[in-house]
C-alpha cells in the first residue's frame, strides 16, 4: 500500500504534529508513506514541517509548491505536475489535510482515470465549511476522517457522506517521558497555592474573558489560588489585558508567555486545566496532553471538547457562563481527592485511546476498506 500525504503549510501549527506523527507510525505499520509539504520559504529558526519531517526520517517529496496563498504560478505548477507524479509513483491513496492541498488533489485527479482514492482529514474545530465548492469536492472524495463523533455528525449532515466512507479516528499524542518537576518557583507560586492553567493562542474568541470572570468570582471566595495563562498573540491586549485590568485581579494571574523547552514542566505545574474553545484545528492537542499527564480539565460544551472530557469522570463540562465555570473550579480547587481521581481517569483514557500506534492501525484499516470500494463518481 502506497500513500501520499499532502500538507500545504511549512509552519509548525496545530495539525502539523498529528499529521507527521501519523505518517511516522504508518511507516512503522509497514505502509509506504510519502509526505509532500510546502517547503520553508526562508531561514526560520523555530520548528518547521520540513525540519520535523527530516528528523523523523520520513520519505519526503518537495517537487510541489503547495502554496495556500494566492500565487497563480505556484498553483499552475502543481496542477501541471501533480497528476503525472501521482500516476508515475502509482499511489493507492492521496491523503489530504488542509483545504489548499485538498482542492489541489481534487482538481488535478478527479477527472483522471485510473486515479488513487482521495481522503480528507477534517482538522477543523467546527467542521468543514458547508459551501458549494466544498460540497462539489466532498462528492468526489472517497474517504473522510474526523476526530470526534460531533464532527462526524456535522460533516455527514452537511455533505451526505456515506457512513462506510467516514471514520472517526482520534489523533494520538506522545506520552511524556521527561523529568518530573514543575515551574512553581520560577512563576513565584508557593507550594500551598492551587494552580489553574490555560494554554492557547490568546485570541478574543477563545473565551478568556469568561475564564477571567470566573476566576475573579472564585478568587472572591477562596485564597491561595493562581491562574497561569500560557500562550501568545498580537491580540492579547483585547483578549486578556483589558478584562484583567477591569476585574482588578492582576496580582493573582500569571502571564507565562509561549513555552517550548519547558512546556511539559508547565503542565505539571497545573492542578486544573481550563479550555473554553479549541483552536482552529479540531485535534485539541493541548487538552489531550494535559489529560494524559493526569490533570483534570474543565471545558465548555462547544464543539468537540465534550468528546474529550468525560463529565464527572475526568473533569467537568460547563456552559459558556462565568458563574457556572467558577462553581466547577471551586469544586476541583477545594477537593484533592476528586482532583486525584479525575486525573487518574484522564491518564488511563489517554493511554487506552490516544496513542499514535492505535491511530496508525485504525487509519491503515480504513485505507484497506476504501481500496475494496469503488471510486466515488
Amino acid at each position: 500500500m502506497k500513500i501520499l500525504h499532502l500538507f500545504s503549510d511549512w509552519k509548525w501549527t496545530g495539525p502539523a504534529e498529528p499529521v507527521l506523527s501519523l505518517c511516522e507510525n504508518l511507516q512503522n505499520e509497514g505502509v509506504d508513506v510519502v509526505v509532500a509539504y510546502r517547503k520553508t520559504p526562508l531561514d526560520f529558526p523555530e520548528r518547521t514541517v520540513d525540519k520535523e519531517a527530516m528528523k523523523r526520517g520520513l520519505h519526503c517529496y518537495e517537487g510541489l509548491k503547495l502554496n495556500r496563498y494566492f500565487s497563480v504560478r505556484d498553483w499552475l505548477h502543481d496542477f501541471a505536475f501533480f497528476g503525472p507524479y501521482v500516476e508515475k509513483q502509482k499511489f493507492d491513496i492521496v491523503h489530504t489535510h488542509l483545504s489548499h492541498d485538498y482542492f489541489t488533489a481534487i482538481t488535478a485527479l478527479s477527472f483522471r482515470r485510473p486515479r488513487p482514492r482521495i481522503v480528507r482529514t477534517d482538522h477543523k474545530r467546527d467542521g468543514l465549511p458547508a459551501n458549494l465548492f466544498m460540497s462539489w469536492a466532498m462528492a468526489r472524495t472517497d474517504g473522510l476522517v474526523t476526530y470526534s463523533q460531533r464532527l462526524a455528525n456535522l460533516d455527514m449532515k452537511n455533505f451526505n457522506i456515506p457512513e462506510e466512507r467516514l471514520r472517526i479516528i482520534p489523533p494520538g499524542i506522545k506520552p511524556y517521558e521527561g523529568p518530573a518537576g514543575n515551574l512553581r518557583r520560577e512563576l513565584g507560586v508557593s507550594a500551598d497555592d492551587r494552580v489553574i492553567g490555560v494554554i492557547g493562542r490568546l485570541k478574543p474568541d477563545r473565551g478568556y474573558d469568561i475564564i477571567l470572570k470566573a476566576f475573579s468570582i472564585l478568587r472572591s471566595r477562596i485564597d491561595r489560588v493562581k491562574l497561569v495563562i500560557v500562550g501568545r498573540s498580537s491580540q492579547i491586549g483585547t483578549s486578556v489585558m483589558k478584562p484583567l485590568k477591569d476585574l482588578g485581579i492582576e496580582k493573582d494571574v500569571i502571564l507565562a508567555g509561549y513555552r517550548f523547552d519547558d512546556y511539559f514542566l508547565m503542565i505539571q505545574t497545573f492542578d486544573i486545566y481550563i479550555m473554553m474553545r479549541a483552536g482552529s484545528d479540531g485535534s485539541g492537542r493541548a487538552l489531550r496532553e494535559v489529560l494524559s499527564m493526569g490533570r483534570p480539565a474543565i471545558v465548555s460544551d462547544r464543539g468537540m471538547l465534550p468528546d474529550l472530557v468525560d463529565d464527572g469522570k475526568t473533569g467537568f463540562v460547563t456552559s459558556w457562563d462565568a458563574p457556572d465555570l467558577a462553581g466547577k473550579m471551586e469544586i476541583l480547587v477545594n477537593d484533592t481527592d476528586i482532583r486525584q481521581r479525575f486525573g487518574e481517569n484522564a491518564r488511563r483514557r489517554a493511554d487506552e485511546e490516544w496513542s499514535f500506534r492505535l491511530q496508525a492501525k485504525a487509519m491503515k484499516s480504513f485505507y484497506e476498506s476504501l481500496l475494496r470500494m469503488d471510486l466515488r463518481r
